[in-house]
């Protein structure tokens, strides 16, 4: 004679319950959307600050360098420290370089005329560990200094395709070193008297700042 056993499943179910146990739904997890560009919130603040530029596109974030309205300067160099999972981009007006000229400094010699293949005072590099290092300076002290509150060179930020980066995480951005040559250099003129050597040796060097950094995401 034949045993049904029909009654299996429903004998499992109710030895199950009566031990405590109990029948749950696996909830299917969300899926990662991974980033493909940056969304940055500028810092508060008139001093030396990095802002994001109107030119930036969904995939590559521009910054501009911006210092306090009325300071002169001739130049400025910096150190930006990028994150992980970010990459400086390069801009071709620069021959490849990872700085690009705003338009504010003289970078070419005025006297007597500018020779068109005269190499201008811009340049820049990515070190190990993805620090950026990038400097754009007047090369005739002779030329006047100019006020520093307007956008003075740029530079890019692109998300690494290959770091699979979440949106919305959040990404550390900082500038640890920068400095820039004030409008006051002393005499520049060509016989200078031992005072006024001395005037511009004391005068002629790199001022430390502090640039304000905003807030970076992954988009």
């Amino acid at each position: 004679m034949r045993t049904s056993l029909a009654f299996l499943p429903g004998l499992v179910l109710g030895l199950t319950l009566a031990c405590g146990g109990s029948v749950s739904q696996v909830t299917p997890k969300t899926p990662v959307v991974l980033a493909t560009g940056l969304v940055y919130t500028a810092p508060a603040g008139t001093g030396w600050r990095l802002v994001e530029d109107a030119a930036s596109t969904p995939t590559r974030l521009l910054l501009d360098l911006i210092g306090p309205a009325g300071t002169a300067s001739r130049g400025v160099g910096f150190n930006v420290q990028g994150p992980a999972g970010v990459k400086f981009g390069a801009f071709q007006a620069s021959g490849g370089m990872p700085i690009a000229d705003a338009g504010v400094y003289e970078m070419l010699s005025a006297y007597p005329t500018t020779y068109p293949y005269e190499p201008s005072m811009l340049g820049g590099g990515v070190k190990p560990g993805n620090l950026l290092t990038v400097g754009i300076f007047q090369k005739d002290r002779r030329l006047s200094a100019k006020d520093s509150g307007a956008p003075l060179c740029q530079i890019a930020l692109e998300v690494d395709p290959a770091a699979n980066l979440a949106t919305g995480t959040a990404l550390p951005l900082s500038v640890p070193k920068a400095r820039f040559i004030p409008g006051d250099i002393g005499p520049t003129t060509l016989t200078l008297t031992a005072a006024e050597y001395l005037e511009a040796q004391t005068k002629g060097h790199l001022v430390p700042m502090t640039v304000a950094v905003g807030t970076l995401a992954a988009q």
